[in-house]
């Protein structure tokens, strides 16, 4: 007996043509971070918190829009609040923060003595960033300051180039908007970065940004997807092998759909 599926959130072959997706999580900004500090990018790299990250930066997987679109076409509608489910050849899918973990490697616990608000004024670029209020995006960190680092302290390149992974990266915020000073005050303590619960916050922003594009879909030729994309479009391929053999090589053994 067939199994009986949810409703699809559009029937087979109905499913709305989009040109493009605009991709906002951009792993080529970790390459130039690299090219530009070298000595710190190996000191984050080394870090724990983001090792996965840096392996699929440095793996230069390629990004599959049409994949992905089609695959937020193919979401089955159900009443799960935190987890999306998807069908492929009659098989239904699950796309929750367990599956998220298992491609990222972020931590999804959240610590309740984690104080992000505070940090300690040390004088350098970033102290008197937050000092003035002052704001920054990564389409300017990109054009301009990456020139500039080599005036900065070590520290604060370091602080540059954890704030690019999680902004440019986890997040995948659009490179155009002023980064949120709260992620700026997490990279002024390391300690601070590698306790919060950047699975569990960057999976939320992402089912936020498929509920957005599924909002656009069928009424533009193309969207704004913002969040970690990557973890979606590698679950994606571990999910269906045949799609990883022709878009992708595996990045590790460590990532399971």
């Amino acid at each position: 007996m067939e199994l009986e599926l949810p409703k699809r959130l559009y029937a087979e072959g109905s499913e709305p043509r989009v040109k493009k997706i605009n991709n906002s999580c951009r792993m080529e900004l970790i390459r130039d971070l690299k090219k530009a500090m070298c000595a710190e990018y190996d000191d984050v790299k080394r870090d724990h918190v983001f090792t996965h990250i840096m392996a699929i930066a440095e793996n230069d997987l390629k990004f599959s829009g049409k994949l992905v679109d089609s695959f937020i076409c193919r979401q089955l509608i159900t009443s799960k609040l935190h987890e999306k489910w998807f069908v492929f050849a009659r098989t239904p899918l699950r796309f929750s923060l367990q599956e998220y973990h298992a491609v990222t490697g972020l931590k999804i616990t959240r610590e309740t003595n984690s104080d992000v608000v505070k940090w300690k004024n040390d004088g350098g670029f970033w102290s008197n960033l937050l000092h003035t209020g002052g704001k920054i995006t990564l389409q300017s960190i990109r054009k301009v300051h990456l020139q500039e680092v080599h005036t900065w302290t070590r520290l604060d390149r370091m602080r540059l180039i954890y704030l690019c992974v999680i902004v440019g990266v986890v997040m995948g915020r659009d490179e155009k908007v002023s980064i949120p000073h709260m992620y700026i005050k997490l990279v002024m303590d390391f300690d601070k970065v590698r306790k919060f619960h950047w699975g569990l916050h960057s999976y939320d922003f992402l089912l936020s940004s498929i509920e957005k594009a599924m909002k656009k879909l069928g009424k533009k030729e193309s969207y704004i997807f913002e969040g970690f994309s990557y973890a979606l479009h590698i679950w994606i391929m571990e999910a269906i092998p045949d799609f990883g053999e022709t878009l992708g090589r595996r990045v590790s053994d460590s990532f399971k759909g």
